[in-house]
């Protein structure tokens, strides 16, 4: 492991220990703000999924009409006001007549 650090990393082979160190916390915090944050998109995508699912009950309509004509328009809409990538976090809701009946 020596070695390696030593060939693939030369310029940080003179430092202290606290710079590691202090690397390491840093690391841990990023990873814990990436894993909350995908948690939270994963949440949300599912709670909406759940809303359009009742409000097609609640109309009556069968459960396909979802996938196949309410995904498509929001991602229009989405696409038209905001942009390409608002519009592909459209795809991370699960609508499908599978996942919300």
């Amino acid at each position: 492991m020596r070695r390696h650090f030593e060939r693939v990393h030369p310029e940080c082979k003179d430092k202290p220990t606290d710079f590691f160190r202090r690397k390491c916390i840093e690391l841990g915090k990023v990873q814990k703000c990436i894993s909350y944050h995908s948690k939270t998109v994963n949440e949300k995508a599912l709670m909406t999924s759940y809303l359009v699912s009742y409000r097609i009950a609640q109309a009556g309509e069968a459960h396909t009409v979802a996938e196949n004509l309410i995904k498509p328009c929001v991602k229009d809409i989405i696409e038209c006001k905001f942009d390409e990538k608002a519009a592909k976090g459209i795809d991370t809701i699960p609508l499908s007549n599978d996942t919300t009946s």
